[in-house]
């Protein structure tokens, strides 16, 4: 049976639980250098899918090769030197991108323009994901990643399947036509739920009361992350970020609920 065979449903199914597993495995048992190299690696597709998306014009020769340079640096200075290899990281993509256009064309407001959309990249894929390695330095580390993806899942298959049985009002049409008032609640009481769950089973010295108010957090950073790549989808003329996962669209369809969460949570785990 083909992908064309099955229904999207089906296809939404199989993809994630074929991410699922071998993600959890390397969040369980990796060492912190093959998170790093998972997050370089979805730090790249993410940056192509999001150049597809900004850029109507095609990056000369030097800007790609700095736009997608910083998505292989991002992590692996953070790997490296935790939160002040990453901020250093992102100043010397700023600096070296505005050389560029100093050197290059310092007249061309267009290249100006662009350099921004590449620091808007930058800040809002590689910047946030590095996150995760930074959670993982930290006491728990492993728990907290595992907390937070089990929470962003559970709210996420929450909003699906409320939305699909309930789904009535619409939460935010102009932006999402499909999401539902109803789906958000249930997504949000679910990430409760879970979060309740799996705090008293994962993280150790945290009371549960601090515990449900991280899971509220995580839920409504997720569902607000949400929109913010619809948002840029709609703005773009786009339905989905590409086509690389079946079922699901693109990377940046499967991170946008958890892109803002990781920097949550690495404040509440440091």
């Amino acid at each position: 049976m083909s992908w064309k065979e099955l229904g999207s449903h089906q296809l939404r199914l199989i993809t994630g639980f074929g991410l699922a597993i071998p993600l959890f495995a390397l969040v369980g048992l990796g060492p912190l250098w093959s998170w790093a190299l998972l997050i370089t690696l979805m730090s790249s597709l993410a940056l192509w899918e999001f150049e597809a998306l900004m850029f109507a014009e095609p990056l000369q020769i030097w800007e790609r090769g700095l736009y997608y340079l910083m998505g292989l640096c991002m992590p692996g200075f953070a790997f490296v030197a935790a939160a002040s290899g990453l901020h250093v990281c992102l100043v010397l993509g700023v600096f070296f991108g505005l050389t560029g256009i100093l050197v290059s064309a310092p007249n061309d407001s267009a290249g100006l323009a662009r350099i921004a959309n590449m620091i808007f990249g930058w800040l809002y894929i590689p910047y946030l994901l590095s996150y995760v390695l930074l959670i993982g330095r930290s006491e728990q580390g492993r728990q907290w990643v595992f907390f937070l993806l089990f929470v962003t899942m559970a709210g996420d298959a929450g909003a699906y399947y409320c939305g699909r049985k309930f789904g009535a009002h619409k939460l935010y049409e102009r932006v999402s036509p499909k999401k539902t008032l109803e789906g958000s609640v249930g997504g949000f009481v679910c990430s409760l739920a879970v979060g309740g769950l799996c705090g008293a089973a994962l993280i150790q010295g945290v009371p549960m009361i601090h515990v449900l108010l991280v899971s509220a957090a995580i839920s409504l950073t997720g569902q607000v992350g949400d929109l913010f790549e619809s948002m840029i989808k709609r703005m773009c003329g786009k339905k989905d970020s590409s086509h690389i996962l079946p079922g699901h669209g693109g990377i940046l369809d499967r991170l946008d609920s958890l892109l803002f969460v990781f920097p949550l949570v690495w404040a509440v785990a440091s």
